[in-house]
């Protein structure tokens, strides 16, 4: 009987350790999963809170003539929680630096960029890196609006640093037509490739593991 009874005891264990087990993978990727959509969340209130911040400083002058992240930094137009420190040995130079992250933990880079001509920094882009590719489709599919009040002007997706994409977006005011080399720059109201991204355009777009994003506003 004692023996019976040593062996029940020992299939129970190993099926409360097979449950747990079950459980615990479940649970790993449920958590997964609730990060991915809370980091992609912080993303956009990330973008919009810079954006309208930048907006407005600059709204009595035509330009965004200036703009870097040193002076977004200093301007106070960042999020406290997106400033990372680099240790003078890891970023090369004599003392520290300050980058500004986003929700990931990739880059941001923020500049004035032209809006229809050569040198008019009539508009800004916001660089986001190292987007995964399933929050890049989520991104991607979300509407940032497309009125004046938005001040959205295109959108750039693809692979690599996004930081690259500054002179895919310049100049860049009219139909996308225009620009049939580089289809994953999208515009409000285009009708070809218009803002929100398609589920099919954004795939397409966002096709790495890491992706770069890019937001121009005017």
């Amino acid at each position: 009987m004692r023996v019976n009874e040593q062996g029940r005891s020992m299939i129970e264990m190993l099926g409360v350790l097979a449950i747990v087990g079950v459980l615990s993978v479940g649970g790993i990727a449920g958590y997964s999963k609730a990060m991915n959509k809370f980091k992609t969340n912080k993303v956009s209130d990330q973008v919009q809170m810079i954006s309208t911040n930048i907006r407005t400083l600059f709204s009595s002058q035509r330009t965004y003539s200036g703009l870097t992240n040193g002076m977004a930094v200093q301007a106070g137009l960042i999020p406290t929680e997106m400033y990372e420190t680099v240790s003078a040995s890891a970023s090369g130079s004599v003392s520290a630096e300050l980058r500004i992250v986003n929700a990931f933990g990739g880059e941001v880079v923020i500049q004035a960029v032209d809006q229809s001509d050569d040198g008019d920094e009539m508009a800004f882009a916001l660089s986001f890196d190292q987007i995964p590719q399933s929050a890049c489709v989520s991104i991607a599919t979300t509407d940032w609006g497309g009125d004046a009040g938005s001040g959205l002007a295109a959108m750039w997706i693809g692979a690599g640093a996004s930081g690259s994409a500054e002179g895919n977006i310049d100049n860049i005011s009219g139909p996308t037509s225009s620009y049939t080399a580089n289809t994953n720059i999208h515009l409000p109201g285009d009708t070809d490739h218009g803002l929100p991204y398609s589920i099919v355009d954004a795939n397409a777009a966002c096709a790495q593991s890491l992706n770069g994003v890019v937001w121009k506003y005017f």
